[in-house]
């Protein structure tokens, strides 16, 4: 086990870095600024290696590297705007780090690289699953919901969330422990991984610590969240819980495969009537011949000739975009990160950009009174320096392209709303969109000497 310091100024991004590290069974210190960096390099303070973002708010990130290599402290450099040979040979040959690494990165592989900076073997993926996979399984086997309350329903990626009188998906093998026949769905589907995974009785699992699974989204945002997962190319599941809603997000590379929810309304059946895709007899009639074949309500619909492929699949893009657009509003609430994977075989294979759901999910969501309060008429919007998505990744039209452009810190909110052809709601979806998604950032008006660097952007 290593003890690792993680300095980056994405609070979104620290926050997954360090819960997959700790997965891995290391303890793992955020710090979002170079500042509180040099200050958790106390005397008392030992670290094993550490991970750098080169681009911090308040100095630089090659001064922190420097203070590293002053405590023997190894050092993995991170960077989204110094990109290219040149910058990594600098952040080697001259700043003393060990490896370098381009954002976006592969999550995985930066964290090999700080194992191996840190002298610990890596931890393979068979381990995870016996360390990591059970014990988020348990996590969630202990907030099954009770009988009065809805059972998590599965937005399946290959037929639908079960309707109401389908058969319940097959319960995980008896030897699991702590997994019980009320095990929500789609984790009841994964009983082939969790035989493989089950440890022997002898054998004592590590405890993560609670709040390495765990977020309060007040401090955050569903969107923002999305973002680190891209910008990190993970693939992992993302917990949303409010009240006695529960939602679960899959990622694939980064990009959303599918989504979960507990709310009955969001079945794929009840989502297929509410969008006039199907009538209630022939809902009806779906639900009579699944139960009858044992099958998926959206195996039926195709096997009835309810639907076609191309027609479920549509479907299936909109109820996941809705259940995520949903939680865009949250304020309260909690996040929790897994690095499982998606283990069915039978997914639809989905692949949303993260970057378009939120400029869209903005766009259909929110009204304009809550975007007049969001995007105050004084505001001033910059480019963001070391953005989660490339600008040619996004889906911009012609108006929205030129209010990006317009956004360039020189002018309010009211000022692009007189620059632009877009309509006031347009325009405030637009910006607020891009704000979420880390492409635009309100910054200090007033320059100081540690202000953040645009590179004329």
């Amino acid at each position: 086990m290593a003890r690792l310091l993680i300095v980056e100024d994405n609070q979104e991004l620290a926050s997954l870095i360090a819960t997959v590290a700790q997965t891995r069974g290391h303890e793992a210190l955020t710090v979002f600024t170079g500042e509180s960096a040099l200050e958790a390099l106390g005397p008392h303070s030992r670290f094993d290696a550490a991970l750098v973002d080169l681009l911090l708010p308040d100095i630089r990130g090659s001064e922190v590297l420097g203070a590293l290599r002053a405590h023997a402290i190894p050092a993995i450099a991170v960077s989204g705007v110094y990109k290219g040979d040149r910058f990594a040979q600098e952040a080697i040959k001259v700043h003393g780090a060990c490896a370098f690494f381009e954002k976006p990165f592969e999550l995985d592989a930066v964290l090999n690289a700080l194992e191996e900076a840190a002298g610990v073997p890596p931890v393979t993926h068979g381990e995870l699953l016996d360390e990591v996979d059970l014990l988020v399984l348990e996590e969630l086997v202990q907030e099954t919901p009770s009988q009065d309350e809805p059972a998590l329903e599965s937005v399946d990626a290959a037929a639908g969330p079960a309707g109401p009188s389908e058969p319940s998906e097959p319960a995980l093998p008896e030897e699991a422990p702590g997994v019980s026949e009320a095990l929500p769905l789609p984790f009841a589907q994964r009983g082939a991984v969790w035989t493989e995974a089950v440890p022997a009785p002898a054998r004592q699992r590590r405890q993560l610590p609670e709040w390495s699974l765990g977020g309060d989204l007040a401090h955050t945002s569903v969107p923002r969240l999305l973002n680190a997962y891209y910008e990190a190319r993970h693939h992992g599941e993302l917990k949303l819980r409010q009240g006695t809603v529960l939602k679960v997000v899959y990622f694939e590379a980064g990009r959303v495969v599918y989504a979960a929810s507990n709310l009955a309304p969001e079945r794929f059946g009840r989502f297929c009537l509410r969008k006039g895709a199907l009538t209630e007899a022939q809902l009806a009639e779906a639900a009579g011949y699944a139960r009858e074949h044992s099958l998926r309500t959206g195996d039926a619909l195709l096997k009835r000739g309810l639907l076609s492929p191309k027609q479920r699949r549509q479907l299936l893009e909109e109820q996941v975009k809705d259940i995520l657009w949903s939680t865009f509003a949250w304020t309260e609430g909690g996040y929790g990160f897994s690095p499982m994977r998606p283990q069915r075989a039978d997914l639809v294979p989905l692949s949303l950009f993260p970057g378009d759901l939120i400029l869209e999910g903005v766009a259909r969501t929110e009204t304009l009174v809550a975007l007049r309060q969001r995007m105050a008429p004084g505001r001033r919007l910059f480019p963001a320096a070391d953005p989660p998505y490339g600008l040619h990744e996004l889906k911009l039209d012609g108006p929205q392209a030129m209010l990006l452009a317009f956004a360039d810190g020189t002018k309010t909110v009211e000022d692009l709303l007189a620059l632009t052809d877009l309509s006031e709601r347009e325009a405030l979806a637009t910006l607020r969109g891009l704000e979420l998604s880390g492409v635009l950032e309100e910054r200090q008006q007033t320059p100081n000497r540690r202000q953040r660097i645009s590179f004329g952007l």
